[in-house]
């Protein structure tokens, strides 16, 4: 497997605007990595880079600190995985799994062997000898998954929204299996989504693409507590974090004129943000209006809703026990030293 290193990464088509402006991306050796972001973030244009289907306008790319920037993608050991299997109908499992060996050479005894093997990790032993047609979409991925980690040479893994066309029952599945994989063959993996619950439970870490940037980097808790930008902290969470329009003045942090703790801030605008279970609708805090009631769950044999409401001219959402929710004019109580703060759009 190979660490990578990314700096400076630009790319554009033709004369249109930068579809990736200044990436700087660093994985380790065996780590996954999610790269996650919405619709036109660049996220499909970086793996393509990676891959070496597609030549950035300027950056650097390495693997294990080799520079590939003239190196074909034939000759980078990438796999690549995409959205929708792509198998070869005429063979069976055993025959798609094992076609990237014998089309380097491999003998028949050994292909057979490393075949087997990858079978076994992906339990696609009992499927060796089905053709394609004969597969559950499911199958059908773990397939493709399988032949492209067939070749031990393979450097990275690449998977582009490898579970966008599986049914939702079967992602679970599937995420595990890969994570296992990953971990028994030290593979090195970056994984593409715009699906935020699959970032956080496949990922060791996360790189969030906005438009073209790196947001920010870090492990699934850095971007759900400490998120460096409103973009992160609107895209993570669902419902996403409570962003609000806030003062600091005079050393106190004030929402609506309210004071709602100390701060050593110079005075000046921001924004306060706040995960829905960072709060608690009662009688004490900055006056809200309550606006809805929504039943979530029960835990621990308490029912928990979902409390819209509105404060300082934005509309948040707290979690907690449906029993103490409230209703119409009531007060949210914020912890402190759970607040995120924002000028700029920069977390301070």
């Amino acid at each position: 497997m190979a660490s990578v290193s990314v700096s400076g990464l630009t790319h554009k088509y033709g004369g249109n605007a930068k579809v990736l402006d200044g990436i700087d991306l660093e994985v380790a050796d065996g780590e996954a990595h999610a790269v996650l972001g919405g619709s036109g973030a660049g996220k499909t244009t970086l793996l393509n880079l990676l891959s070496g289907l597609l030549r950035p306008s300027s950056g650097a790319i390495e693997f294990d600190g080799r520079d590939l920037a003239d190196v074909d993608a034939a000759e980078r050991n990438v796999a690549q995985v995409f959205q929708f299997p792509v198998l070869y109908p005429g063979l069976d499992v055993a025959g798609n799994l094992g076609f990237p060996l014998r089309n380097r050479g491999w003998r028949r005894a050994a292909a057979q062997r490393r075949v087997e093997e990858v079978a076994e990790l992906l339990a696609l032993g009992p499927l060796l000898d089905k053709k394609p047609r004969a597969l559950s979409l499911f199958e059908k991925q773990m397939t493709a998954i399988g032949r492209a980690l067939v070749r031990p040479d393979v450097a990275l893994v690449l998977l582009d929204e490898p579970l966008t066309a599986v049914e939702p029952a079967a992602k679970w599945q599937l995420r595990q299996a890969l994570q296992r994989v990953r971990r028994e063959l030290g593979l090195t993996m970056i994984y593409v989504t715009h699906d935020q619950t699959e970032a956080l439970t496949f990922a060791e870490r996360i790189t969030m693409l906005h438009q073209g940037k790196v947001l920010q980097t870090g492990t699934p808790e850095d971007l759900y507590e400490r998120p460096a930008h409103e973009a992160v902290a609107r895209f993570i969470g669902s419902p996403g974090m409570n962003l609000v329009s806030a003062r600091v003045s005079n050393g106190e942090l004030r929402i609506g004129g309210q004071s709602l703790c100390p701060c050593t801030l110079a005075d000046g605008n921001c924004v306060v943000g706040f995960r829905p279970e960072w709060a608690n609708i009662g009688d004490t805090g900055i006056p809200v209006s309550v606006r809805s009631v929504r039943p979530l769950s029960t835990i621990g044999g308490v029912q928990v809703a979902l409390v819209t409401a509105e404060v300082g001219g934005a509309t948040i959402h707290v979690r907690q026990p449906m029993h103490t929710a409230g209703n119409g004019q009531a007060r949210v109580r914020i912890a402190p030293e759970r607040l995120v703060l924002y000028r700029h759009g920069r977390r301070l």
